[in-house]
């Protein structure tokens, strides 16, 4: 039975937290491993923390430099064959959500479910693609909470960007499947629920989201970049002619 390392990372988000907790010590997939990463939390969720310290296999309440900083934290102290990040606020949907995730015996590097979105009381279903490419990068990215993540693509390619604000799990996800090919499954069934008040989600920072990954792109995919500026736009010319080319000599 392959070991799954479960990641939060919170900061000042207890009653978030808790419920976070309570989804992640109720499934019914059992070979895993629980760390909480807090960044110096002062409403009462480092001794919340502290309160469930033996279910825990590492944790720490500290100040760090962003939640790619707390992320990789995680990932350094984790032994998982595979990692999955469900922070503060997000939860699993069901009990079945990791044995479902995992199935039998998998082998992709990264296997993938769908997200329920949750916005003041009220639940919305986001479904996934099964074909990821440099298009579908464009303009959409894949959800952390329910995509598992094997271990050694961290030791391979690196951990997350911690230049970038909001942006390093999608580019961490673009770089590894569309440049370095690796093995991906999608199962569709829903796996978590994301609550949308978190800082990727706030109105202020889609401008800060496409600032950053323009930048990405312009640094690593440079023809990709080079033709989403000319007329057509990036939703028109034939990406196709990219991909063949292995995404613009990344």
């Amino acid at each position: 039975m392959l070991k799954i390392t479960i990641i939060s990372v919170n900061l000042n988000n207890l009653s978030g937290l808790k419920k976070t907790v309570n989804s992640v010590i109720s499934q019914d997939y059992t070979n895993f491993e629980y760390i909480i990463i807090d960044g110096g939390s002062n409403d009462g969720s480092a001794e919340y923390i502290q309160s469930i310290s033996r279910k825990l296999k590492y944790y720490i309440s500290e100040k760090d430099y962003g939640i790619y900083s707390a992320m990789n934290k995680g990932i350094l102290k984790s032994n998982g064959d595979y990692l999955i990040f469900l922070n503060s606020g997000d939860y699993f949907y069901s009990p079945e959500s990791l044995s479902i995730l995992i199935g039998k015996d998998p082998t992709a590097s990264i296997i993938f479910g769908n997200m329920l979105l949750e916005k003041d009381g009220r639940l919305t279903l986001r479904r996934y693609d099964n074909s990821l490419n440099l298009k579908y990068f464009s303009g959409d990215s894949l959800p952390h909470p329910s995509s598992l993540i094997k271990k050694n693509l961290f030791d391979c390619y690196g951990l997350y960007d911690t230049s970038y604000s909001i942006i390093s799990d999608w580019a961490f996800f673009l770089d590894t499947i569309v440049s370095r090919k690796i093995s991906y499954k999608y199962i569709d069934t829903v796996v978590s629920v994301f609550n949308v008040n978190g800082v990727s989600s706030h109105p202020d920072s889609y401008k800060i989201i496409k600032k950053e990954r323009s930048f990405h792109f312009k640094k690593n995919y440079p023809l990709y970049y080079f033709l989403s500026k000319i007329q057509w736009g990036v939703n028109y010319y034939p990406l196709r002619v990219v991909d063949l080319i292995k995404a613009s000599f990344p």
